[in-house]
């Protein structure tokens, strides 16, 4: 039974931080779900004869489902409800998490459950963002962010012992089947305990609540139309940026597990274990990141250094961890240099998330949905093209490499261009009636 310690502890904890832990535990979920095929990779090619290509085909038929409807899942989640849309997300990519085996009766067919898996992680982050920032002050809001999004780094984590296990005591079939039950657990919880808004809560105390409201990013009473963010050239620029960042983001955490074991030589469970440090090292980039960016806000340095140029910085920093490591002929040093490499992007992460609060917090989910859905497009060439660059040379370095001068571009256009500002539009529409439903 709990002490009456632990349950006043938990009295104390307030209600902002568990909506953030139960954010946290669903990136988790949808993380394990997108990257457990890439740690099974290996026995699923050796089992149905695929190749590389294959491969990267199966990686970026997942990303072109989670690009095609970053933008549509954001303005949903800012015009109707972020909570249901969350719940909505992780039941569909579980569903089709549950169907992935079936795509070992044809290529098509797995092209076609990726896609779909990925169709409906799309809506998660950008919903993410805009409960965030309804929940949580603005100078909480890069920690409340980049903390839900680590779920993803703690996700693929544990994904590497857990899917390795699962594969090597039951079959690759059985990663899928076991992942998309915890999926389902977790809709369950999340129904339960959360509301789309702090004042919808039955558990909100006064005080709270009033900490909440009032110190949220400045909203007016009219709202914009989404669409109308696609014309604002600093979007574009925040979405260029991110694309070139996640370019080599995916790439690295689809392939990461097939280079340990065929160009380092690792075997599957050595990879199990060692795959879990450059995972770990972003978690806590992600997570530093973010109490860093509010950090230097809270101190009263100008937007610009806190949200876009320290982060930048991180870019540049990790760059020449990311080339030593795939030159060096020494494994060791090679997954303690991506590990690094890592921990700086992960950092740097956290500043384009909270730009888009800065940029306008009434679209918060939309301006998000289109920065990753550019990441993202990023994210389709960038796993398709290292499957092709191997098989047609054998080589690994090539495809790190380009990962590196896209990293350096997206640099310099954070750096010297993109602004934390406030973003005018031009249309004009009506602030929506409020939306109820815990």
């Amino acid at each position: 039974m709990p002490t009456d310690q632990s349950v006043r502890l938990t009295m104390k904890i307030k209600l902002r931080y568990k909506m953030v832990a139960m954010l946290t535990v669903g990136a988790m979920i949808n993380f394990i779900d997108r990257v457990n095929i890439s740690v099974a990779a290996p026995k699923i090619m050796a089992t149905l004869g695929w190749d590389e290509a294959r491969l990267g085909l199966i990686f970026s038929a997942f990303l072109a489902g989670y690009t095609l409807f970053q933008f549509p899942g954001g303005i949903i989640a800012d015009r109707w409800n972020a909570k249901r849309v969350v719940a909505l997300s992780c039941l569909g990519f579980s569903l089709f998490t549950l169907l992935t085996p079936l795509g070992a009766v044809a290529f098509g067919l797995m092209i076609a459950l990726r896609f779909a898996v990925g169709m409906f992680e799309s809506a998660s982050f950008p919903a993410y963002a805009s409960i965030n920032s309804l929940w949580v002050p603005r100078h909480e809001y890069g920690r409340a962010q980049m903390v839900s999004l680590s779920g993803s780094y703690l996700g693929q984590t544990f994904a590497y012992p857990l899917t390795t296990w699962v594969l090597l005591t039951f079959s690759w079939s059985a990663v899928f089947y076991f992942n998309a039950a915890l999926g389902v657990i977790w809709v369950i919880a999340w129904l339960l305990f959360a509301t789309n808004t702090p004042r919808e809560h039955p558990r909100i105390r006064e005080a709270e609540l009033n900490e909440i409201e009032q110190n949220r990013a400045p909203r007016t009473g009219a709202t914009t139309s989404p669409w109308s963010v696609l014309k604002s050239p600093q979007v574009l620029l925040l979405s260029f940026s991110y694309l070139c960042l996640c370019y080599g983001v995916w790439m690295i955490a689809l392939w990461l597990p097939t280079y340990l074991v065929k160009a380092r030589g690792f075997t599957q469970q050595e990879m199990s274990r060692l795959g879990m440090i450059p995972t770990a090292a972003s978690f806590l980039g992600l997570v530093g990141g973010g109490v860093l960016t509010d950090l230097l806000l809270r101190r009263n340095l100008p937007a610009r250094f806190a949200r876009v140029r320290a982060p930048a910085i991180c870019i540049a920093a990790g760059i020449p961890f990311l080339v030593i490591g795939v030159l060096s002929s020494s494994g060791a040093v090679s997954i303690a240099c991506f590990a690094i490499y890592l921990l700086f992007i992960s950092i740097s992460t956290s500043g384009y998330w909270a730009v888009a609060l800065e940029m306008n917090p009434r679209l918060v989910g939309a301006i998000s949905g289109v920065m990753t859905a550019a990441g993202n497009l990023g994210g389709v060439f960038g796993p398709m093209s290292a499957g092709y660059v191997v098989r047609a040379t054998g080589n690994w370095v090539l495809p790190f490499l380009m990962t590196s001068a896209f990293a350096l571009i997206g640099f310099l256009v954070f750096y010297f261009f993109v602004k934390p500002e406030p973003v005018s539009f031009e249309s004009i529409i009506p602030e929506p009636a409020a939306v109820s439903g815990a």
